[in-house]
């Protein structure tokens, strides 16, 4: 069956004229009458302004004339003068019945315009034309008139041209330019260097940040401000400041606090410290004590004193154990501080006090209470925190900051708190309580907290202040319930990233069974990345599995575009994302050295130890107790998972998806053809995730924890891993000078990139 099409033309419109701008009194005799004067006295007040600027400009005489006024009209000079057609469409050859004429005589072909445009300006119109009383027109006119010798009085009086003028000095032109624009390009400059695929490290940074800084005064002011807003000191010091100052570590901090001390100025631009990694002297031992990085730490503290409106401490995280240390101190004193992450250890036990054994302290609630003395340190290291919007705390085993009122009264020292990342904090110091009455934030991380129920995350999610939370996880912590899972997703308004990883999946009340015929039983319009990793189940799918691949499905997640479900050994949520090429990574295949499932290196200056986590009796419960403790369970290996999706979708090309049969002229198939076997669904707009994220390991299921906060974040070169020398941009050949070759070289040091939790 053939289609047809029919087509019907149109006659096009008459052309449009500027003569088409103002009306015409088609009665009008060719005569000047008192109206027609009264109203070219109104206009002219308009169009003097106008002819007068124009004087200056007598380089364009053709829209200066369209705007003069004639006394001996003729119609040919008049039209000529303004380049449009002598008539308008539909319209007669007469003058006087509207057909184009403006003057007294249609005629009249004798008449010569002035020559000065001045006089011509001043002239004024008058004759029968009368313009109609519409706004439009009237606009319309004006626009006609003046807008050429607008343009280029503008254009003559415009900054850019009075900028770049031939007589300009060289540095004329770059003083003229803003402030903003001289800090886009040192953004930029950061940028080329700090970038995760760069060759450059922070060193080099800061070296070209120095030069242009020297360059010039314009410069200077705006390159300081850039290399002392963020500061960066990565890695050891170079051997010529270790002989020059006779100490093993912190002579770059020790110059540094000498420059910040004696310049107020400087000192109230930092805004951000990153200090290096402690090293021991080269002839410790750890009979020897920690003394040295006892004088490390107080060396840090006196660089956080001279800089008044520090905001955040980058590196290694000194462990709080309850103690006084001055550190803490000094970043108690700094009431511009935005970001905090606290790594708490057990309390030293009191003299002549007898400790449990670590068998019978299992079968307790959990560590002991702190002291009441301990926890009014504790609160009031967060009182100058008015500023605070980040905050992080990781209890080590044994650790503790109960009674749980004591975090609930330390979060109202915090008015400005926007994320809250907890870990490994155990039931007697958070709970649901706690939870119920945390402040409005945007993001919340609760890793291995098992005070927490099911109920307590439902009544969280149906609070008002969590209508602005933008980001939950929840890793190991007990979530039983499937339709508590329900719940949150429905009552989290903003909910834009969720995750969820746990040994075991929440499942379905009996009496709720018959919900699970009305799909997307598990609905969000919000979320746009989820992370769902269960690892009871390495080998088939599990009902929470199973449904929320349905609800997928069915549509519960419009906004969805990254999908990272790692335990995938059916390829049920494969499936349902766009199809790809490749999923695993050219490395992925070679054998892993280390061991997988270890906990990766810690930055802090105390060995950390392995965290704790709760034993779930079953995942039927909607509670699990808290009182049985085991080693936690990593997350599934996003190594193994790229593996497993990548032998998926290469099995599925041996199935095809479109077959093709070529008959011969009997209309006998000869030949069939199976081609395009992929896995996916062609048109969805959701990817499939298998990456860390930035920070994150494979080997932890690729989620951010505090132990990767406070880790080398890349500063330390180990594991054959190369630093940079600063030699990237180094000429290679004959061409190269022979004092180029040292003189961007630098101790060697690693690529250190600030790493994020939400």
């Amino acid at each position: 069956m053939t289609s047809t099409a029919t087509i019907k033309a149109f006659p096009l419109p008459p052309a449009f004229t500027a003569a088409d701008l103002y009306s015409i009194d088609e009665t009008s005799d060719g005569s000047a009458d008192a109206k027609s004067n009264e109203h070219v006295s109104r206009m002219g007040r308009t169009t003097r302004a106008a002819s007068q600027s124009s004087v200056q400009h007598p380089a364009y005489p053709g829209p200066q004339n369209a705007s003069s006024r004639f006394q001996d009209r003729s119609l040919e000079n008049f039209h000529t003068t303004l380049k449009r057609p002598k008539k308008l469409a539909g319209t007669s050859g007469n003058p006087s019945s509207g057909g184009g004429g403006v003057g007294s005589s249609g005629g009249n072909s004798n008449y010569t315009p002035p020559t000065s445009p001045t006089a011509i300006a001043h002239e004024g119109i008058a004759g029968p034309r009368r313009r109609a009383a519409s706004t439009g027109n009237r606009m319309n006119l004006k626009t006609l008139e003046t807008s050429s010798w607008v343009r280029e009085s503008v254009y003559l009086s415009s900054p850019i041209r009075t900028a770049f003028r031939p007589d300009r000095q060289p540095g004329e032109v770059f003083s003229l330019l803003p402030g903003e624009v001289l800090d886009l390009v040192l953004q930029a400059l950061r940028g080329l260097h700090l970038d995760k695929n760069s060759d450059s490290c922070a060193t080099c940074m800061m070296r070209d940040l120095c030069s242009a800084a020297l360059c010039s005064k314009r410069w200077y002011k705006h390159a300081r401000a850039a290399l002392y807003g963020d500061i960066q000191l990565v890695g050891s010091d170079s051997a010529a400041h270790k002989k020059k100052f006779k100490q093993n570590q912190g002579n770059r901090m020790a110059m540094l606090r000498r420059t910040l001390r004696s310049n107020p100025d400087i000192a109230a631009l930092v805004r951000s410290l990153k200090v290096p990694h402690p090293e021991p002297p080269l002839n410790w031992s750890a009979s020897k004590g920690m003394q040295w990085l006892e004088q490390y730490e107080d060396r840090v503290a006196t660089l956080i004193m001279a800089c008044p409106k520090l905001e955040r401490l980058s590196g290694p995280t000194p462990n709080y154990d309850h103690s006084f240390k001055k550190i803490f101190h000094a970043l108690s004193t700094r009431r511009a501080l935005k970001d905090m992450t606290w790594i708490v250890e057990p309390a030293p036990t009191p003299q002549g006090q007898r400790t449990d054994s670590p068998s019978k302290q299992r079968v307790q609630s959990g560590p002991s209470m702190l002291e009441p003395y301990q926890g009014d340190a504790f609160l009031g290291s967060h009182r100058n925190w008015s500023s605070l919007t980040k905050l992080s705390i990781l209890c080590q085993p044994g650790a503790t900051l109960a009674p749980h009122r004591l975090l609930s009264r330390t979060l109202t020292f915090l008015p400005k708190l926007q994320h809250l990342h907890l870990c490994n904090l155990p039931p007697n110091a958070f709970n649901d309580n706690n939870l119920l009455s945390l402040p409005p934030l945007k993001s919340l991380i609760l890793s291995r907290i098992v005070g927490i129920t099911s109920n307590g995350l439902t009544a969280f999610a149906t609070r008002s202040n969590t209508s602005h939370l933008q980001h939950l996880e929840l890793r190991n912590t007990p979530l039983t319930s499937l339709p508590a899972l329900a719940r949150i997703f429905s009552y989290l308004p903003a909910l834009k990233s969720f995750s969820l990883a746990q040994s075991f999946p929440p499942v379905m009340p009996e009496t709720d069974s018959f919900a699970l015929w009305m799909m997307p039983y598990l609905a969000s319009s919000t979320i746009v990345k989820l992370h769902w990793d269960i690892t009871s189940h390495p080998a088939t799918t599990n009902t929470a599995d199973d449904i929320l691949a349905r609800s997928i499905e069915a549509g519960g997640f419009p906004s969805l575009t990254t999908l990272r479900t790692p335990n995938d050994p059916e390829g049920r949520f494969q499936a349902l994302c766009r199809p790809v090429e490749q999923i695993c990574l050219p490395n992925d295949r070679f054998f892993r050295q280390h061991g997988i499932g270890g906990i990766p290196t810690s930055g802090s200056f105390s060995a950390p130890s392995s965290p704790i986590s709760p034993i779930h009796k079953s995942a039927t419960t909607m509670s699990l107790p808290s009182t049985i403790y085991s080693p936690a369970s990593p997350g599934t290996d996003l190594q193994k998972a790229r593996l497993a999706a990548q032998a998926r979708l290469e099995a599925a090309h041996d199935t095809p998806r479109f077959t093709f049969n070529i008959t011969d002229d009997d209309g006998l198939v000869n030949q069939t053809i199976g081609v395009v076997g992929f896995v996916g669904t062609l048109g969805s707009k959701i990817s499939y995730h298998l990456l860390p994220d930035d920070g994150a390991t494979d080997e932890q299921g690729g989620l951010v924890d505090v132990i990767d906060l406070v880790g080398d974040g890349g500063e330390a070169l180990s594991g054959g891993r190369e630093g940079c020398t600063g030699r990237w941009n180094q000429k290679e050949g004959e061409v190269a000078d022979k004092k180029e070759k040292e003189k961007w070289w630098h101790t060697e040091r690693g690529r250190w990139r600030r790493i994020e939790a939400a």
